[in-house]
């Protein structure tokens, strides 16, 4: 794969011996048994890190050969950078369909404790997916990962934080265009970094309390709730309407 640099895995997870064939019982399972080669993967992957994760492992996990993993996915490598965008899209489409929900009724928000609510639920929502412990152990690899696999790093970035991101971004300046919120016009000319502002707020303290092992998994507890809602709160002061 271009950009991939290291090969620190040992030969025994080369392919050895002529290719599988495949026939009709085969054929009809090939989606199964590529999808539980993924989960396998996944699952050695998240908890050996890329470099011990071996192949005959997470074939053996898989209930296959390991000639069966070269023959779907090539090497090491590629399983590795499928495995990480299959996860990372199962959050974006979650995140998508989170954004396509978020304020049905725009009218009602100019209640500011209703649009306040509002701005909690859909911000304790993304948080929940983005600090959830399987993205997030995935992104811990794939970052230390970044030096010795350059290519797998900017394609999660490009199908990620800068793909979903800016949406959020646009759906608070679509607050803004209704008179819902008092954001300069350079600003939502910028809606990634409108949303990066209002996440940003909610995750910092969360973020604190993950690294001194506060706080475990998806932030889904009232004293989480609570330090999202302050985050948010710190967004309306800045951007919220002020009173007549």
């Amino acid at each position: 794969m271009v950009g991939m640099t290291r090969h620190d895995e040992d030969r025994s997870d080369a392919p050895d011996g002529p290719a599988e064939t495949s026939g009709p019982a085969e054929a009809r399972g090939y989606p199964a048994k590529r999808q539980a080669i993924m989960d396998a993967a996944a699952d050695v992957f998240l908890r050996e890190g890329y470099p011990r994760a071996s192949v005959d492992a997470i074939a053996a996990a898989a209930g296959v050969s390991k000639q069966t993993v070269y023959n779907h996915f090539g090497d090491k490598d590629n399983l590795l950078v499928t495995v990480a965008l299959a996860i990372q899209d199962e959050v974006l489409e979650r995140q998508q369909a989170l954004l396509d929900a978020a304020f049905p009724d725009f009218e009602r928000l100019r209640d500011p404790a209703r649009l306040r609510a509002e701005l909690i639920d859909l911000t304790t929502g993304w948080v929940g997916m983005i600090m959830s412990e399987r993205l997030s152990a995935l992104r811990f690899l794939v970052f230390s990962e970044a030096d010795h696999h350059p290519e797998l790093f900017k394609r999660w970035m490009d199908n990620g934080p800068r793909r979903i991101q800016p949406k959020l971004g646009e759906l608070l300046v679509r607050l803004a265009r209704a008179g819902l919120l008092d954001v300069p016009p350079e600003l939502a000319a910028e809606p990634e970094r409108l949303a990066h502002q209002l996440t940003g707020a909610a995750t910092y303290e969360i973020q604190n309390s993950v690294t001194f092992a506060k706080y475990r998994g998806a932030p889904d507890n009232g004293d989480t709730r609570a330090l999202i809602a302050n985050g948010v709160d710190f967004f309306l002061r800045a951007y919220g309407l002020r009173p007549a």
